[in-house]
């Protein structure tokens, strides 16, 4: 089962017990970082992290290539600036986290889950072109690269940051048709390990979240592929808990930014509901 959800309004009541809990709640927020820049952060997964964040009581700077950001700019105001972000650039993913950074007032906490997933990432090996290759490497991985760059040059000066990784548990078990898509993802993983050892002397953390088969618009768009070929069973019915949701991924990143997981650092950790039991 997905873990419980953040309260979004206030209390009805303004007795001593929601006092009390208001208090806890403005305690709480202050374990989590302020300043947050999340790639690919307004749909599916990324959008979840968004969310999660905003009601921590971060700000934050959403990198989007499509200009499918307004309607969540448009509700959070001042706390949620869209940039533009073309991650097959690293042009423009140095200049989304600078603009992020100005923004913001310095950088916490780079989440770097914009990626080619779903269908857009399939395609068998014998059928695979430079074309394709070039733009699912580049934006799954050199993409994450030059983010990171950009992001722990800036958190170096401040003394701290944390870099949290999207992966995917495709990096550990690829199913067919990904051959890419999972090469990337495995890359992602010793990346991210490399990073943390590299990075720790400057006081940044860095971690990577594996999800398992989580349900967004692109994961209908997979399992109706796949029943196209007859291969159903690939992605239906295997994790051990059943489907999971873009919040468990969101809660996830949220608590691995925080401080309750300030000791943790160059681990990939696997949120699948079981899938690789």
């Amino acid at each position: 089962m997905p873990p419980s959800r953040i309260p979004w309004g206030k209390p009805k009541s303004r007795n001593k017990i929601h006092l009390r809990m208001n208090q806890a709640e403005v305690v709480e927020q202050e374990k989590y970082p302020r300043r947050i820049a999340v790639t690919g952060g307004v749909t599916n997964i990324g959008r979840a992290i968004t969310e999660c964040f905003l009601a921590k009581g971060a700000s934050l700077a959403v990198g989007q290539h499509r200009s499918s950001a307004n309607s969540l700019v448009e509700k959070h105001g001042d706390r949620l600036k869209a940039i533009h972000l073309d991650q097959s650039s690293s042009e423009s993913c140095q200049e989304f986290i600078t603009e992020s950074a100005n923004v913001l007032g310095g950088l916490d906490v780079l989440v770097n889950n914009a990626a080619i997933t779903g269908t857009g990432s399939s395609r068998a090996f014998i059928d695979l072109d430079t074309q394709f290759v070039n733009q699912v490497v580049d934006i799954n991985l050199k993409g994450v690269i030059f983010c990171s760059l950009a992001a722990a040059r800036i958190m170096r000066e401040q003394g701290s940051g944390v870099i949290i990784n999207i992966s995917s548990v495709n990096a550990f078990r690829p199913q067919s048709n990904a051959s890419v898509y999972a090469a990337t993802k495995a890359g992602l993983n010793n990346l991210t390990q490399s990073m943390a050892k590299e990075l720790g002397n400057f006081g940044i953390r860095v971690v990577a979240v594996a999800p398992g088969d989580i349900w967004t618009d692109t994961y209908e768009q997979v399992i109706a592929e796949q029943r196209a070929r007859g291969v159903d069973k690939e992605v239906v019915g295997q994790a051990v808990l059943g489907q999971g949701q873009p919040v468990d991924i969101a809660e996830t990143v949220c608590f691995l930014a925080s401080e309750k997981a300030k000791y943790v650092t160059g681990v990939i950790w696997i949120v699948d509901g079981g899938l690789l039991a």
